[in-house]
């Protein structure tokens, strides 16, 4: 009997066992929260466990949460043009580059898995990318892992090494009357705008890679796509957001990087959730949850 090569030995093994289940439907738990989320809350992702074993199994599932739950937006390749795509004003990610907005690594550097497992878990807020933080860790964990095959990049490059987001600063009341004069010397609202709009003399002809145009975020809005938090504004401005007109401050101040978000949240104003729909997050709702 001839002996079957390494590849197809693995995949005969793998086709013996049951399939790891994939989540259908939202649970009704779920359900509450992301209308929670919808509304403008942050979705709260616990710290995930150890890595799992990555085999024919992970990877399999990986690739079916993939094709259930955003082969709509991104396609089948990876590339940004699933059958939903043309509908989002914010295009998907086109994850064949490599390139990623929300990491805790360097500007220019591959994000950590964890800085993927927090994005899909937690959404990105003011775009179609809705939280998948309801299914399983290991599910979580698969898609990521599935992700990361559309780019050689994570073949040929090690992730970045992590910021470390220093201890947040006491709220003086000069903490935000800093960050306003910072906002300014940074050239924050050529794009932002001055009262964060999203309505800066240069906005209308900004781009991303690629040339899709893009608007500045308008912090009036109170809906940020990492998190409202001071650490979370805070790792924004350090790492900037790749494949985006934002670069990286980190060369600002200690001082300044802390005082800018806080000019930010106070532009945001004392909004809190519920706040009013987003229409794109909607959109991403439709698409994703009811299939249409």
């Amino acid at each position: 009997m001839p002996r079957l090569p390494p590849l197809a030995l693995l995949a005969a093994l793998a086709a013996c066992e049951r399939p790891l289940p994939v989540t259908r439907g939202v649970p009704p738990a779920a359900a509450a929260s992301l209308e929670r989320w919808l509304a403008g809350a942050d979705w709260a992702v616990p710290a995930p466990g150890p890595p799992p074993a990555v085999n024919v199994r992970f990877r399999a599932l990986g690739a079916e949460v993939y094709r259930v739950r955003c082969t709509p937006c991104h396609g089948v390749n990876g590339n940004g043009r699933g059958p939903q795509a043309a509908r989002l004003a914010i295009p998907a990610r086109d994850f064949t580059t490599g390139v990623y907005e929300l990491r805790s690594t360097p500007s220019g550097t591959l994000p950590t898995d964890e800085d993927l497992y927090r994005t899909v878990s937690r959404g990105l807020h003011g775009t179609a990318m809705l939280p998948w933080g309801w299914l399983t860790e290991l599910e979580r964990r698969a898609v990521v892992e599935h992700v990361k095959g559309f780019s050689s990049r994570f073949e040929e490059e090690e992730p970045g090494v992590p910021v470390a987001v220093p201890p947040e600063p006491e709220a003086t009341p000069e903490l935000a009357p800093r960050g306003a004069a910072a906002y300014v010397a940074a050239g924050c609202p050529k794009c932002h705008g001055p009262r964060g709009d999203g309505d800066g003399p240069s906005a209308a002809t900004l781009k991303r890679d690629g040339g899709a145009p893009i608007r500045p975020r308008p912090f009036s809005d109170g809906r940020f796509l990492r998190g409202g938090s001071l650490p979370d504004l805070w790792l924004t401005l350090s790492t900037g957001l790749d494949g985006t007109p934002m670069p990286s401050y980190e060369t600002l101040s200690p001082d300044d990087l802390w005082a800018i978000p806080a000019h930010v949240r106070a532009l945001a104003g004392a909004r809190a959730p519920p706040l009013p729909p987003d229409p794109e997050e909607r959109r991403g709702y439709e698409i994703d949850v009811r299939g249409r």
